[in-house]
């Protein structure tokens, strides 16, 4: 791992500036966490890496089906393999959210199977968001305050999750 911290970014801040912007900074939060664990890690995956396969499989058979003739309706179901890309992606950021928490010797705090129940797939996604940003802040000597986890302590609490 290298010394180049991530940043911490509360999970009020990406609540609020996503639904102000129309979830256009979840996508750019998205892709900054990616390159920043790729730089601290060495072996994530990049920000391009995760969310052009994404944009690109959701987005282009849509395109296709919409605007050229000579595709068939039914070329839009080819979507869903933007979908299927991206929960591959959340995988593998849950587990490596649970490494770098492992490696500082303290409990994993994501349940990663969160990630295939609906409703549940949220939590967890909130929960990684909380959790990157204290993972950050601990490494940097920080404390950042996040009034969202800190009146939802069932939800946010390292203590109520177990190993993947």
């Amino acid at each position: 791992m290298s010394n180049q911290l991530g940043k911490p970014r509360p999970l009020w801040r990406v609540l609020a500036l996503s639904a102000v912007t129309g979830l256009a900074y979840y996508g750019w939060y998205k892709w900054v966490i990616q390159d920043e664990l790729h730089r601290y890690t060495g072996s994530d995956w990049s920000g391009a890496v995760c969310l052009l396969p994404f944009g690109m499989g959701v987005g282009l058979p849509q395109l296709l089906r919409l605007y050229d003739p000579d595709v068939p309706g039914w070329f839009g179901w080819f979507s869903l393999l933007g979908i299927v890309w991206i929960y591959i992606v959340q995988f593998r950021l849950y587990r490596t959210v649970n490494r770098l928490y492992r490696t500082a010797g303290q409990p994993e705090p994501l349940i990663v199977w969160w990630l295939f129940i609906p409703g549940l797939n949220l939590i967890v996604g909130l929960r990684q968001i909380h959790f990157l940003s204290e993972y950050w802040a601990r490494q940097r000597g920080d404390v950042i305050d996040d009034p969202i986890a800190r009146r939802l302590p069932l939800f946010f609490a390292a203590e109520t999750s177990s190993t993947s």
